[in-house]
């Protein structure tokens, strides 16, 4: 089947399911858009598992701290086991409270799936061969902030916290002051502020520049009062933990949104748990903040050995370098962007401990939509004719004058006032309990907005998200047979060799992988006894088999003389295994 085929039919199974979510929006919450709160989550991903059971397995991972069940599903045809030694992908997302796209993304891709099984060969092929791991929604309970009466941001767990180090927990968080059923931001009229009013742009504020002759005269908080009298403003909101920083790769020890250890929570131990028992998970996508599909991540050599490995092994960029590619593209994208990491994140755990591929990206980037934008407008503004560098040069002159601090803020902006203008509201004076006689305003972004599209642009996202999840899919390893030789030498001994062959993109073991010891070496098992080898091993462990039809080859000299054929096994911890047949003939 041709790509143009495949994508049409990817962005018209995500259409028709935007669609059927049009109609659904009034039962889920007001205002609530596309996104599924956790009953409507619930129901949805049943509805799924009882509409094709044969190729959708729901089950239970964890349950959160308010005692919400935490989702995943299974996909692939066949049985448990067989399903278990199959190359899988694990797809994980909402595991920052703020994602609800993340969400709305992968259970449409799992809908697009079996909507395409059976119709589209490469789908059925991958359903029928791999085994995909969704987990929707990793932070139900703070997801759930999105769906009440009173709308309050939040991307960390409801386990209280005593973020501000003061002996009590959760004592000063946000509140609604002006009543509109949103906690947003205020700006504060102070001489001891540090910011000022942007010059472009007055809705913003600029860090003041006292380098410059810039004087701060406002101070930007949460929208809230200082409820424990400390002289400090919502810093000590309710919650705490941000299971995207919960997992040991540089875990930040004491952060205030790291939690008490590394995998102190019920959700991020269960997802943890759940990669070490399913051994086959040769694909990583973390859906949150982080990500390294935007640009190419830093490679480098392995350190000594006592010492970690904090870029990516030089020989795995890469394949790095490939995804990324492949995920620009998806989304039209014809130049890298600035990606981002931190400490303790899931994707740099499964790669720098796990030795997996793991890839992270933000479901829906707003400097995506950006760069996207900006491309559509040079292509409409373009000029037949170049213009002269002496055209241009005081142009540029020009530009180096400006102050350039607050351009990628008034860049987001404008994006705003173009696609989505009730995304940030305007500045509204309110008469504050804290700040008597001071100008106190209240607006700015309104919750979720930064991190989740507005209505008309979830289709896409869901589609392009969806069509590079397949294909990223379509990379994982997959061991085969090459070829057979058998060579009859006399008195019923065989010379034999196997050719194994890797037919997938990524190798059977990163470098990283095999410098972890996380992973098991692909291994050839023949189904004879010891006694009957004269040459070679019955268990013989191959080394790491780069892909697109890279092969090795494993020999041995065998005295069987009662026999005609010989079984054999291969077996690769993340590249799926095969059983087969030697032939052993004595005719020359």
């Amino acid at each position: 089947m041709v790509a143009g085929t495949q994508k049409t039919r990817a962005h018209l199974s995500c259409l028709a399911m935007f669609l059927w979510l049009l109609t659904a929006w009034g039962t889920v919450h007001a205002g609530a858009g596309p996104y599924h709160n956790y009953k409507s989550l619930r129901s949805r991903l049943a509805s799924l598992a009882r509409r094709e059971p044969n190729l959708v397995h729901l089950d239970t991972l964890a349950r959160s701290r308010e005692g919400r069940k935490i989702w995943i599903a299974e996909l692939g045809r066949g049985d448990n086991e067989t399903r278990g030694t199959r190359p899988a992908m694990l797809v994980v997302a909402g595991i920052e409270g703020d994602d609800l796209i993340g969400s709305c993304v992968t259970t449409s891709w799992i809908e697009s799936l079996i909507e395409s099984y059976e119709q589209d060969n490469d789908v059925t092929n991958l359903l029928n061969t791999t085994t995909l791991y969704a987990i929707p929604r990793l932070n139900p309970d703070a997801a759930e902030s999105f769906f009440a009466s009173v709308q309050v941001e939040r991307t960390v767990t409801v386990r209280p916290f005593d973020d501000d180090h003061d002996a009590l927990t959760d004592e000063d968080g946000p509140e609604d002051l002006n009543g509109d059923g949103l906690v947003t931001w205020m700006r504060v009229r102070d001489p001891r502020g540090q910011y000022a009013l942007d010059p472009d742009d007055e809705r913003l504020l600029v860090e003041a520049d006292p380098a410059e002759g810039q004087a701060g005269v406002w101070r930007y908080l949460p929208e809230g009062i200082d409820s424990d009298h400390d002289g400090k403003w919502n810093e000590d909101a309710p919650g705490g933990v941000n299971l995207n920083r919960n997992f040991p790769c540089q875990y930040a020890y004491f952060a205030s949104d790291a939690g008490l250890h590394a995998v102190s929570e019920n959700e991020t131990r269960a997802l943890a748990d759940f990669v070490v028992d399913h051994p086959n998970i040769g694909i990583v996508l973390t859906y949150g903040a982080a990500d390294n599909l935007l640009k190419c991540p830093e490679g480098g050599e392995p350190p000594g050995r006592r010492k970690p490995l904090t870029v990516i092994d030089e020989e795995d960029v890469d394949y790095y370098r490939a995804a990324g590619e492949l995920f620009r593209e998806t989304f039209g994208l014809d130049k890298e962007l600035e990606g981002q990491t931190f400490p303790g994140t899931f994707s740099d755990w499964m790669y720098f401990h796990r030795g997996r591929f793991s890839v992270a990206t933000r479901p829906w980037n707003l400097d995506v939509e950006i760069e996207l934008a900006a491309d559509d407008e040079d292509q409409e503004t373009a000029e037949p004719n170049e213009t002269s560098d002496q055209d241009t040069a005081g142009e540029e002159s020009n530009e180096k004058d400006e102050d350039e601090r607050n351009e990628e803020l008034r860049q987001r902006l404008a994006w705003f006032d173009a696609h989505r203008p009730d995304a940030f509201l305007a500045w509204q004076p309110f008469e504050h309990p804290d700040f008597p006689g001071r100008k106190v305003e209240i607006g700015g972004y309104r919750p979720f907005a930064l991190t989740n599209p507005p209505r008309d642009r979830v289709a896409d996202v869901v589609a392009r998200q969806s069509e590079f999840l397949t294909a990223l899919a379509q990379k994982l390893p997959r061991i085969g047979l090459a070829g057979t030789e058998v060579k009859h030498l006399g008195n019923s001994v065989f010379a034999v060799t196997l050719s194994v062959e890797n037919k997938g993109f990524l190798p059977t073991v990163l470098s990283h992988g095999v410098r972890t010891g996380a992973i098991h070496p692909t291994r050839v098992t023949l189904g004879i006894h010891d006694d009957r080898i004269l040459s070679g091993r019955r268990i013989t462990y191959l080394p790491p088999i780069a892909g697109s039809g890279t092969t090795t080859r494993t020999r041995y000299v065998l005295h069987v003389p009662d026999a005609r054929e010989v079984e054999f096994t291969v077996v690769s911890a993340l590249a799926g295994q095969f059983n087969g047949t030697i032939e052993l003939s004595k005719e020359q």
